[in-house]
Formats: C-alpha cells, sequence, structure tokens
C-alpha cells in the first residue's frame, strides 16, 4: 500500500489487524516510497471544463496529454505547472492519477488506486496461508459460539466437531498443524464429539460452515 503521506499511513497501520481479518491476508506493507512501490503518475482533464478555457487550443493538449512522462506529472503536483503542446497549464487543470503498472502477462497480482492510495495485493494462492486462513476461520467459529452463549474469555470451555462421514479431513489437518495457536486463542484444542464424555454439560451446539464443509461445533463445560 501507498501514500505519500506517513500520518495516513500511522492510520493505516493502528487498523492492520482487522484489515488482515477482514481480507484474510497474512502480511500489509505500507510506505510512502514511490520507488519502492513501484508508483507512477498519469494527468487526466474534465474536458469540458479545460475546453472552455482552452476553446481553440484544446484538440492539440487532448491529443498530446497522454504522451506526459510519469515525472512530469509528478512535477506538476508540486509546482502546479506542465506545458503540455506548447500551453501552460496550472494547478486544477488536470487529475493526477496514481499508479502501479504491472508487467504484461503478471496474473500474481492485481492493482487498484483511488488516484490517492494505491494498492497492490498478491493474489497467488499459497497453500501454506490457505491453511492458515482455514485455522482462522474455525477460531472465528468458535469464538462466535462463546459469544452467543455468553461466556466470558476468562472461561474454559472443551471445544468439540462432528463432521459427516467421508468429509472434514482437509479441517482436521488443519486442526492438528494449528492446534498451538488455536488453543492459545480459545484456550482449547477442538477434539472429535466421538471423544466426548457421556452425560456432557453442553453449553451450545450448531452447524458451522467453513470453506464449503459443514460440521457440527458444541461448546462443553470441563
Amino acid at each position: 500500500m501507498f501514500h505519500p503521506q506517513k500520518e495516513y499511513l500511522e492510520d493505516v497501520r493502528s487498523l492492520q489487524r482487522y484489515i488482515q481479518s477482514e481480507l484474510n491476508v497474512r502480511d500489509i506493507i505500507v510506505t510512502s516510497e514511490e520507488t519502492t512501490a513501484g508508483v507512477r503518475y498519469r494527468a487526466v482533464a474534465d474536458w469540458a471544463v479545460l475546453g472552455r478555457k482552452l476553446r481553440s487550443n484544446l484538440g492539440k493538449v487532448k491529443s498530446a496529454l497522454p504522451a506526459l512522462s510519469s515525472d512530469e506529472v509528478r512535477s506538476y503536483t508540486q509546482t502546479g505547472r506542465v506545458t503540455v503542446a506548447g500551453i501552460e497549464l496550472v494547478e486544477g487543470d488536470l487529475v493526477v492519477q496514481r499508479y502501479i503498472e504491472l508487467p504484461e502477462g503478471e496474473g500474481s497480482y492485481a492493482t487498484h488506486t483511488d488516484n490517492d492510495v494505491v494498492m497492490r495485493l498478491d493474489i497467488q494462492v499459497h497453500p501454506e496461508l490457505a491453511r492458515e486462513w482455514l485455522a482462522r476461520e474455525l477460531i472465528s467459529r468458535v469464538q462466535k459460539l462463546r459469544k452467543k452463549a455468553g461466556l466470558q474469555a476468562t472461561d474454559d470451555v472443551e471445544v468439540y466437531y462432528k463432521f459427516e462421514e467421508g468429509v472434514g479431513a482437509e479441517l482436521r489437518d488443519v486442526m492438528r498443524e494449528h492446534a498451538e495457536v488455536i488453543e492459545r486463542t480459545v484456550r482449547s484444542v477442538p477434539a472429535d464429539a466421538s471423544e466426548r464424555r457421556a452425560g456432557a454439560n453442553v453449553i451450545i451446539e450448531e452447524e458451522q460452515e467453513v470453506s464449503e464443509t459443514k460440521f457440527l461445533l458444541s461448546l462443553v463445560r470441563p
């Protein structure tokens, strides 16, 4: 993520955990260094407005404007002046857009800008990140169930899951692989419902769905 103002980036950093959770991304890199981010500049105009100012010269500027280099447009943001087809334009005549130009055929990244913030997103599917996402989704389901049951953060409960026969292998693997993180977050490692003791005091039990896999999740008093 690029933005020229460091104060803006500090505000983003304060929301980093929320953004990571909403976008399901592991890392967010924010910078005001254009070279690092690969930011370029282009200028566009409101031709209806500019036409009243330029009149007969409008055609010349319209043809030449796309040829302005990124450096020339950047300079315009700093000085408020630029010469296009021999005609001087001043601050307010042009709208400056920041963007990242991806290499042709580059399908590993996507980019977007609102002309202020510039984003570049790694859209590759990384198996290890996909499994981390599944672990976060499982944690989220347990936390929401705890909240629905009116439990406090310090309340200890046992967590059990039940899959239909023949499904849930990937989620079981994820629970084993990320058991430490899950236990640290929700204070329990989920176990198969077949291990639940007879007569257990079930606090709440609901059907859940993660990655198109449905299963029964229950919270039980220790």
